[in-house]
């Protein structure tokens, strides 16, 4: 057996495993499962098993993982992180204003 955590709205399996898990109250529940899901696939059915996603959930889901990989690519890299305070400073915007466009940048490329 296996308790899974997820997000009550939407049921966004977030992790789990065959010990005991944390979770915020307000906004996630728990489940015990037969099997580990695959997270990107299937979603908490809301009464004690699993659904699989549908086509918009996994374009949301690989969206986000995307978007967290960029975000971990952009503050590891210690050259495009200094090219960001460096622009932020000569053109006079706030570096939070610049670190989201080299983002959007970063991922298109």
């Amino acid at each position: 057996m296996f308790q899974w955590v997820y997000q009550v709205e939407g049921g966004l399996l977030l992790h789990g495993g065959p010990c005991e898990v944390e979770y915020d109250k307000d906004t996630q529940g728990v489940v015990t499962l037969l099997r580990n899901p695959d997270p990107r696939t299937e979603r908490y059915d809301g009464v004690g098993g699993t659904r699989l996603a549908t086509a918009e959930e996994l374009a949301d889901y690989d969206t986000a993982r995307h978007m967290e990989d960029t975000q971990a690519r952009f503050d590891s890299e210690k050259i495009v992180k200094a090219l960001a305070i460096w622009t932020a400073g000569k053109l006079n915007v706030p570096l939070a204003t610049a670190r989201q466009e080299i983002l959007t940048i970063l991922r298109g490329l």
